[in-house]
């Protein structure tokens, strides 16, 4: 008898589940920081949070970068995004760009369908 832990094996073999779990927890903080925020959001820092959101989601797919590392990722856009609401610009376009140095996605790896 086989037991499953997982509703989809392709969750194990991919190591999906960390960056579900990741991208869940972002989406409850971007929720509770909706509630408070201050002021209108930069064109600036809506440029840089596109790229940096792309950039975080193909090293995810590529698996080329450890959960800390994204995670770490999406922690400081989230502080980008505050500073920015907060009219603090310069200091969110600098930390949009300490997302950037995680670097290029070395190889996207093929979905299989």
């Amino acid at each position: 008898m086989v037991v499953r832990t997982f509703a989809c094996p392709r969750f194990r073999e991919r190591r999906l589940l960390p960056a579900l779990a990741l991208v869940a927890s972002l989406a409850m903080t971007i929720s509770a920081m909706a509630q408070w925020q201050t002021g209108p959001f930069a064109p600036e820092c809506a440029l840089k949070e596109v790229t940096v959101i792309t950039l975080i989601e193909d090293h995810g797919a590529a698996e080329d970068l450890s959960a800390d590392r994204l995670g770490s990722a999406g922690l400081t856009m989230l502080r980008a995004r505050a500073a920015c609401y907060e009219g603090r610009v310069g200091e969110a376009l600098a930390l949009y760009d300490s997302i950037l140095d995680l670097g290029p996605v070395a190889s996207l790896r093929r979905q299989r369908p």
